[in-house]
């Protein structure tokens, strides 16, 4: 780039006093004063930052700020949003950069001179030609500007995907822009090699079912676009001590380092995390085991893949933050019964993507093979060694692939995934043309795990045989299954139950005041259903226990507790039962109307 002498709206000229080039991380003070002269022009390269000052030749030279340059414009996806980056050296000699929003060097040119300021940039002149400077500024390169990593869509080039830390991985090297990530994840290198890891985590992983869903779900955030998957999660729970977090360790190994995120938060804070997770997976640890109130919108945000909608000074609503991610989490119990025993009801659909996978189903909690190690603490010890030494080194090989096959991978992955659920709804004793259901979407999602896996060592990422992930993934289906058609019922299902079994037994209700028959199974009258104990213990909760079926119909507001501390039963008044016995107090309005 050639730059004459900057003309000022004051007459004055501005001028370099010296240049400092970098040089990788070092830099070169090149003096220039003596070689310029006012008609010169001046090279000035995108490696330098200028020193600048008043004056000329012959003039007393007055320093205007430390040294900078203009080095791009930026921009939005939507190309709105313009702005320019300004690189500069702070008062420590520290190489800085800061966005300069166009908006803001035109209306407000005082907040930007303290931006500067603030961020080290030492100003000596006035600061109006300071902006100037900035505005004047010639900049040919050009800034991308992303709010969420994934796959890059609306750039008609060839297939491209940002990693977290901001690196793009792209069939075409040269995309003709810079494209950027805000905000990005800390920026850490790779550590070991890949053949390292495929010889110590993905060793240890093969023959643990639980591990390679771990890992293979890594691989699948990639793959959601193509599966047409909004959201994919799985929860390992079980007491403290079963290898639940080892499992997350592994498997964050093929991002980075095994550096873990936590439920516990706060929502604004677990947005920003899922927007970094887009296209990609979201490691969340330890469900807390005393939620609040506000886990259930971090399940809704979490599950339904929006953030919260926000307005502005404007009084306009910004653009809702979307993604699609693959969950791994843990917890020490289902996490529908966590939220249960503090009185939250799990978000309707939130069960189908959230998949709870108990981790005490082999013979060492999470690990069925121990490779050779004494005991399973061991066996975790040295995967979790394993993960601290090799990592960051899978989930980019596995993209890279991915983009050179993308026609392919769109034609093929629908169909492997209906070929290996049908393997798992086998497995399950459901035939292949079983009805649309959550067993269904949740096989549907094991099944991209699974192709994912599959497809992976197909590629030569992950060190394991044919059909190892399918196997892993079949297990998994089973052990959910089990545990499925094992739980209770939630509250719309005990609702129904309520229902149909007053609809058939409604000739066994007393009217208030009337000698109870044998067979009576309680009163009722214009506002309420009277139902004994005995009835409500041996009927309505058949097969479960009695305080969990109240707790359930309290959830709906079909069951109304008498007053009594502590207690969901109900004293019936002397007009009613003379003896004034003891039931559970129903809502007949509620019942019949719903």
């Amino acid at each position: 780039m050639q730059q004459s002498p900057i003309d000022l709206p004051n007459g004055k000229e501005l001028y370099p006093l010296f240049s400092l080039r970098l040089v990788g991380r070092d830099l070169r003070i090149e003096l220039l004063w003596n070689a310029v002269e006012r008609d010169a022009v001046l090279g000035v390269d995108d490696e330098l930052l200028l020193q600048l000052g008043y004056g000329g030749l012959d003039d007393e030279w007055v320093p205007m700020c430390g040294p900078l340059r203009v080095e791009a414009l930026t921009r939005d996806g939507n190309s709105r949003n313009w702005s320019r980056r300004v690189c500069f050296l702070d008062r420590d000699g520290y190489l800085r950069r800061e966005t300069i929003s166009e908006a803001d060097i035109l209306g407000k040119p005082r907040n930007v001179c303290a931006q500067l300021i603030s961020a080290g940039l030492a100003i000596e002149g006035n600061r109006n030609d300071i902006i100037d400077l900035i505005r004047r500024w010639p900049v040919e390169a050009r800034i991308l500007s992303v709010s969420r990593p994934g796959w890059m869509v609306g750039t008609g080039a060839a297939p491209a995907y940002l990693l977290p830390d901001g690196r793009l991985l792209s069939a075409d090297p040269l995309r003709g822009e810079t494209v950027e990530l805000i905000p990005a994840r800390r920026s850490a290198p790779s550590s070991g090699s890949l053949d390292g890891w495929k010889e110590t985590v993905g060793r240890l992983a093969a023959g643990n079912p639980a591990l390679i869903c771990a890992i293979s779900a890594v691989l699948a955030g990639p793959l959601l676009k193509h599966a047409g998957i909004e959201t994919l999660g799985v929860n390992f729970h079980a007491p403290t001590s079963f290898g639940k977090t080892t499992a997350l360790i592994a498997a964050q190994s093929c991002i980075g380092p095994p550096d873990l995120d936590r439920w516990n938060a706060t929502n604004t804070a677990l947005e920003l995390t899922c927007q970094l997770a887009h296209d990609g997976v979201l490691m969340l640890d330890e469900f807390p085991a005393r939620p609040s109130p506000a886990i259930i919108e971090a399940l809704y945000m979490i599950g339904n893949g929006t953030g919260r909608a926000r307005g502005n000074r404007k009084l306009t609503l910004e653009e809702t933050a979307r993604w699609r991610t693959v969950l791994l989490s843990t917890s020490e119990k289902p996490i529908e019964r966590i939220l249960a025993a503090a009185r939250l009801q799990m978000p309707e659909g939130i069960g189908v993507r959230l998949i709870d996978i108990p981790a005490r189903s082999w013979e060492c909690g999470l690990f069925k093979t121990l490779h050779g190690h004494g005991s399973g603490h061991a066996f975790a010890e040295a995967l979790q060694s394993a993960a601290r030494e090799h990592y960051g080194h899978i989930l980019p090989a596995f993209v890279q692939r991915i983009i050179a096959q993308h026609g392919l991978m769109k034609e093929t992955l629908r169909p492997m995934i209906t070929r290996l659920r049908n393997v798992m709804l086998a497995a399950i004793g459901l035939p292949p043309d079983a009805k649309e259901g959550p067993v269904l979407r949740v096989l549907n999602r094991l099944a991209l795990i699974a192709a994912a896996g599959e497809i992976g060592g197909r590629l030569g990422i992950l060190p394991w045989r044919k059909g190892t992930a399918t196997s892993a993934l079949v297990e998994i289906a089973v052990i959910w299954h089990k545990a499925h058609a094992a739980r209770p019922p939630s509250a719309e299902a005990m609702a129904v139950r309520l229902a149909g079994y007053l609809r058939r037994n409604r000739h066994r209700l007393c009217p208030p005041g009337a000698e109870p028959d044998p067979d009576a199974i309680g009163w009722c009258d214009a506002r309420w259903i009277y139902l004994g104990i005995e009835a409500f213990r041996t009927d309505i909760a058949s097969g479960m226990p009695a305080g969990l079926a109240v707790q359930l119909l309290a959830d709906a507001g079909l069951l109304v507790p008498g007053g009594e501390q502590r207690s969901f039963q109900y004293r019936l008044p002397r007009c009613v039962d003379p003896d004034r016995a003891r039931v559970y107090r129903l809502d007949r309005q509620r019942i019949e109307g719903g």
